[in-house]
């Protein structure tokens, strides 16, 4: 038989593949909406859905994609693309929606759920709005022992506003390290004004002049700036320092100048390019002092749970977004007469990484959950209520707990992400690879992104360090023991509930055999943090599961449970192991239904291949 001869391809004809359309990452989410709807209530949820539904559809506007390859374009330049994404941001409540009553004590948890689909497509301008939420938190501390004329309150209006909204830049790093900020080299001279204007003066009539050099400084272009720099003691102090001062001409004429600040170089780096980055020298900067006087590093701490907020919010949607933008690829690729979507290896290697997201998923939300209770108040129904996350039994327990979790879900999230997004790379083979400027579903520039979350706010190291030396601390151990068992308590599956015993029984264990030797508890920290995240992850999972007895939930909290699935086994302590069953067989169509209902919500076709090839096309409808 003479196979028939069809014209050639070329550049313009013959195959070529498109993506399908987008689309809507809200409505289209259904583990993502049942997260909403155990953490907020119903009537809540349902004022959003049509906000969040609309909002979601314009993340993927043409709009917002020009805006997104503009700012791609020009790197590393301040450009009025970058400032529009950012308004845009601001303008639907990326920062304000923290501190604005209509959600009341649920108002940190819809302000990230609504972030969590603006991050992947902020062009990086999320960094700056986090740093300026940090700065907002820091503020609202100190205002209340702050007179109405003190300029600080301004400060804190612009920076929480949607329409005319400031960015705060959070300048701590110097040559002579990052998180070890006792060798900084700037320092900080009382010298107020002889005339202020005002019993405080003005923003840039402060009290101190700072000088120094910051070897890496985000938001370059912002309006004001948090740092730490030495008072005459030789402690750290916090200041915040506007960018600019105004100072009259030879001609008795207003000017704008720069605040005493000199952009020494831009920095080159792997992602983030969107962004300028930038070593800066400064000389005498007028400045505010921020809290108490040389309790710098005490005063910068209520920054940090903001700020990791936003690191894990950003790893967790970059996640979501390049786990769709691979799903969608694999719906519309044909391999060997068959659809991509329901190859075997490739569906299973997608269910590995759907059980992943939702695990983490729960992780972040329940720790925004109490960021967002702690903040204000926790709601009468949430307490009464017997079908709640677990919550800490008071306000000393939720202090403990929070900081607990906040480092853990910061460091373990952001650290596989990066590993979650390759592997949506790598399902795309050869295309993923492509840095393409002009294409917004570019999942190279999402790994390169991705990456920093790893290091800023404090590295997998600095963080499951941190994590140790807290719990570890006084009792910190005991409370946050006491919860953990409690939450695990409330587990209805049996085999489930038994492993997390199990399973937590053992770390406590070890952390509290190691009180006495801080050594070996820190150099298996990075271990002992992750095994934590596990436990309370496969905790909520379990409960979740049990709230309504839905076969998916189960099935994922059995294969994070049981199978250690979708989590990076290597960093889990080896002591685990012995704590689990056997676990399940990996093969067979009973495993590979639910495969297809983890990620496609949908039965497995009956034409679905185990090991056949066909040149027969295949339909590749869901």
């Amino acid at each position: 038989m003479v196979a028939t001869q069809s014209s050639p391809a070329s550049a313009d004809t013959g195959f070529i593949f498109s993506m399908p359309p987008a689309e809507n990452r809200f409505t289209e989410d259904v583990f993502f909406r049942r997260l909403l709807a155990w953490y907020l209530p119903s009537d809540m949820c349902a004022k959003i859905e049509p906000e969040f539904t609309a909002f979601a559809e314009e993340t993927a506007s043409e709009q917002v994609k020009e805006w997104l390859l503009s700012a791609e374009r020009e790197p590393p330049y301040v450009k009025s693309h970058n400032k529009r994404v950012r308004a845009w941001g601001a303008a639907n409540g990326a920062v304000a929606i923290g501190y604005e009553t209509e959600y009341g004590s649920y108002r940190r948890i819809v302000q990230h759920a609504k972030n969590y689909f603006f991050t992947p497509v902020s062009a990086v301008t999320s960094c700056p709005l986090s740093m300026s939420d940090g700065a907002a938190h820091l503020l609202l501390e100190v205002l209340p022992g702050l007179p109405l004329s003190h300029p600080f309150h301004e400060v804190f209006r612009r920076l929480t506003s949607r329409t005319d909204c400031w960015t705060s830049g959070q300048w701590m790093t110097e040559r002579s390290g990052g998180s070890d900020v006792q060798n900084t080299e700037t320092w900080a001279v009382y010298s107020p004004l002889p005339n202020k204007t005002g019993e405080c003066g003005k923003l840039d009539e402060g009290d101190y002049l700072v000088s120094g050099f910051k070897f890496f400084s985000s938001a370059t272009d912002a309006n004001v700036a948090i740092l730490l720099a030495k008072t005459a003691g030789g402690k750290l102090s916090a200041f915040l320092a506007p960018l600019t001062r105004t100072v009259l001409d030879e001609n008795g004429r207003e000017k704008t100048v720069t605040n005493g600040i000199r952009i020494h170089r831009l920095k080159n780096k792997l992602g983030t390019k969107q962004l300028p980055t930038a070593e800066l020298e400064l000389k005498d900067v007028r400045a505010h002092l921020v809290g108490p006087l040389d309790r710098g590093v005490g005063t910068i701490s209520h920054i940090l749970n903001v700020t990791r907020a936003w690191a894990f919010i950003g790893s967790l949607a970059g996640m979501r977004r390049c786990m769709n933008i691979a799903k969608s690829f694999a719906k519309a690729r044909t391999v060997f007469g068959y659809p991509l979507w329901i190859l075997p290896l490739h569906l299973r290697t997608l269910a590995g990484l759907e059980v992943r997201i939702r695990g983490l998923l729960h992780l972040g939300f329940y720790t925004l959950a109490l960021t967002s209770f702690a903040e204000s108040t926790f709601p009468k129904a949430v307490l009464e209520s017997s079908s709640y996350a677990p919550l800490p039994s008071s306000a000393e327990d939720t202090v403990v707990i929070l900081r607990t979790l906040t480092a853990v879900t910061k460091a373990v999230v952001s650290k596989t992400a990066v590993t979650a997004i390759q592997e949506c790379m790598e399902a795309l083979g050869g295309v993923g690879y492509m840095d393409e400027l002009d294409e917004p579903e570019n999942i190279a520039r999402a790994l390169r992104d991705i990456s920093v979350n790893a290091i800023w706010e404090g590295t997998t190291n600095v963080l499951s360090s941190e994590v140790i030396r807290h719990l570890l601390n006084k009792h910190h151990l005991d409370i946050f023991n006491n919860w953990l068992r409690s939450a695990i308590a409330r587990v209805k599956i049996d085999d489930l509930r038994s492993v997390l015993q199990d399973a937590w029984a053992v770390q406590y264990r070890l952390l509290s055999k190691q009180r006495e030797y801080l050594f070996d508890a820190l150099a298996n920290g990075r271990a002992i943090m992750f095994t934590i995240a596990w436990t309370v992850s496969g905790t909520l999972l379990a409960i979740d599961a049990g709230r309504d007895g839905n076969p998916v939930a189960g099935e994922v909290a059995r294969r994070w449970i049981i199978n250690q699935e979708g989590f990076p086994r290597e960093y889990l302590l080896a002591d685990m192991d012995a704590t689990l069953p056997s676990r399940r067989p990996q093969e067979g169509k009973e495993r590979a239904e639910w495969d297809c209902m983890i990620v496609w919500d949908a039965k497995l076709p009956e034409f679905v291949p185990f090991g056949q090839r066909t040149g027969v096309q295949q339909p590749s409808k869901i």
